[in-house]
């Protein structure tokens, strides 16, 4: 029973030997299509990871934004003197409590 297995390996591998090339474009093709698949795979991961980042974006453009609303809205000079007024018990100043001082 070894001997009929190893002269079945001796007369398999004494077959490819005859088609080489077609073992090695086999081998090369199989190769070519696992890359392929690899590459697929890698590039479907990057674009979801485009889109996730984008959309990030976006919410942190829209989050800035109302920051900057909101930044625009406290400066306002109404809001200032109104702190002024009620927070701080400031007034504005008239002629008769202010001071002209004159620089030579």
């Amino acid at each position: 029973m070894s001997g009929n297995r190893d002269n079945l390996l001796l007369l398999i591998l004494a077959d490819l030997r005859h088609y080489v090339v077609i073992v090695i474009l086999g081998i090369l093709i199989l190769i070519s299509a696992l890359y392929n698949i690899y590459t697929t795979h890698e590039t479907r991961e990057l674009v979801t990871k485009k889109e996730y980042l984008s959309q990030q974006k976006d919410n942190l453009m829209i989050e800035w934004r109302n920051l900057l609303i909101e930044e625009h809205t406290l400066d306002e000079h109404s809001r200032i003197r109104s702190v002024a007024i009620h927070k701080l018990s400031m007034a504005q100043p008239t002629k008769n409590n202010s001071v002209l001082v004159e620089i030579r």
